[in-house]
């Protein structure tokens, strides 16, 4: 460290006039020694040295018209060769900046620097030297510059600002290390937010990553978090705000990463209300307000329970309905976003009966936990139907799905398979077979039950369910094909556009 950055070699202790000399000793131990002659400005009188006083960081002598205040630097650069040198080269990069900073103004109002030595009453050599920083620049003479441009001195601090952000270092790995800190996974990152091709431009000039390409991949992440640019690149650590319309966990894992599933509950959030930007609204239905109401409604115009027909069908009550494909952090969600709805599929798992489960189990959220403008549910854990320990909430969206799909048959039907296979786990696979065709009922979705109901016993008996399942076309296929009949991606500007289509990709 610098000496002159230390409070005691700044600070004063004593000082005494002798002769035509001031003696100042200053807290280091030092004393300095300076003619009198050169500490005082033009036009004083009845300068009383003999009364000199001072305070640990300026003398004051009485005189005429008024005391003269003599500061700590201004004796120690007259003293200190070294210290006076470091100030000169601070006042040098000083004046280097603020004529950048006025050179930045000018330039952005479109003013040439002869008409704004006019406009100020000035030369323009000395606009010339004031923005190439040779020449300090008067407090009276900055203002009037600045005024002649129709700015004040904050507009001078705000350029300072972006000059200090142009000035911090940037890269692309920088980018991805401050979002990972903020909880924004950087697989989604890399995979869905920021442009596949943006990164490929930006890899192939690595030493020397242009501003303007860095700037483009921020901008997503900007459009995304609501960050301002300035924000993303500056120093200061980035929080990803309150989750966005009053996100309720119904069931949150004790080991869940609060800052990551706040991170992508935003970069859904923000998906979903680009769907329903671009989805022609259409007339407001009435929810069915019962089990049985709602089975009227859906077999008016299907024989049988299948996930096509029931995607489309939720899409004609004015549900919009987006699939995606990202591993881990949520299962789902339903928003109630300005009082339209919208369910978030998120099942990795190729399994009809699955995807079904799961959308009706959403779709009853819908019906009846969020009739309230800006709320929503986000399902944490993988939904399973025969959970008896997660919240009320929980409860009856499970006991809805089954119920759509079993009727009240589901624990009657599985303990007939169990019969029928003998109480035996190898047997267990042609009695679900035999039992669904007998009562009519999805092979998929009696096997998936008795899969839950194992595995809450403590026995895995999913590879045999998994062999019975219904898994083409694959469910995300059929999902993103009814997605794109109803949505008008075409019309979105490019970012949320190229959000969207990388969202819905496999």
């Amino acid at each position: 460290m610098k000496p002159w950055n230390d409070v005691a070699y700044q600070r004063i202790t004593s000082a005494e006039s002798l002769g035509d000399n001031i003696v100042v000793h200053f807290e280091n131990g030092e004393t300095s020694e300076v003619a009198n002659k050169v500490l005082i400005p033009f036009d004083f009188s009845d300068i009383k040295w003999d009364d000199i006083k001072y305070n640990p960081f300026e003398i004051i002598v009485p005189a005429q018209p008024e005391p003269i205040h003599i500061p700590w630097d201004k004796i120690r650069v007259l003293t200190d060769k070294e210290f006076a040198k470091d100030l000169a080269n601070r006042s040098e990069k000083q004046s280097k900046l603020i004529g950048l900073k006025i050179k930045r103004l000018r330039e952005k109002k479109g003013i040439r620097s002869n008409e704004l030595a006019e406009r100020a009453g000035i030369t323009p050599q000395t606009i010339s030297r004031i923005e190439q920083g040779h020449t300090d620049v008067g407090f009276a003479t900055l203002r009037k510059i600045l005024a002649s441009m129709g700015y004040s001195l904050s507009d001078l601090a705000s350029q300072e600002a972006e000059l200090d952000i142009e000035n911090t270092p940037r890269s692309f790995n920088l980018l991805v290390k401050r979002l990972s800190k903020a909880g924004i996974d950087s697989k989604l990152l890399i995979q869905k937010i920021i442009p596949v091709k943006l990164q490929e431009a930006l890899n192939t000039q690595m030493s020397n990553q242009p501003t303007m390409l860095l700037d483009e991949a921020a901008s997503y992440v900007s459009n995304v978090y609501g960050w301002p640019l300035k924000e993303i690149w500056s120093n200061q650590t980035l929080i990803v705000k309150t989750n966005p319309s009053e996100l309720a966990y119904f069931k949150k894992p004790s080991n869940a990463n609060e800052n990551q599933i706040r991170a992508y509950c935003h970069y859904a959030y923000y998906l979903a209300k680009i769907v329903l930007k671009t989805t022609v609204q259409k007339p407001t239905y009435e929810f069915p307000g019962s089990l049985e109401e709602f089975k009227i409604m859906y077999l008016k115009s299907n024989k049988e329970l299948e996930l096509k027909s029931l995607i489309d069908f939720v899409w004609s009550l004015g549900i919009a309905v987006l699939p995606l494909n990202d591993p881990g952090v949520f299962h789902g969600a339903s928003w109630n976003i300005d009082g339209r709805h919208i369910i978030i599929l998120k099942q990795n798992a190729k399994s009809h009966a699955r995807w079904i489960f799961d959308l009706l189990h959403e779709l009853y959220h819908v019906f009846v936990h969020l009739q309230k403008e800006n709320t929503s549910v986000v399902e944490l854990e993988e939904l399973n139907p025969f959970s008896d320990s997660e919240s009320l909430e929980e409860l009856e969206a499970n006991a809805f799905a089954n119920q759509v799909i079993f009727g009240d048959d589901a624990e009657r039907l599985a303990e007939v398979c169990v019969e029928s296979a003998e109480w035996k786990l190898e047997n267990l696979k042609q009695a679900v077979i035999k039992i669904s065709k007998k009562e009519k009922i999805q092979v998929d979705f009696l096997a998936n039950y008795l899969a839950f109901r194992l595995a809450y016993q403590g026995q895995d008996w999913w590879a045999t369910a998994a062999k019975m399942q219904i898994s083409e076309p694959e469910p995300f296929s059929i999902a993103t094909e009814i997605f794109k009949k109803n949505v008008q991606i075409q019309k979105l500007n490019p970012i949320d556009h190229n959000l969207l289509t990388t969202a819905i990709s496999n």
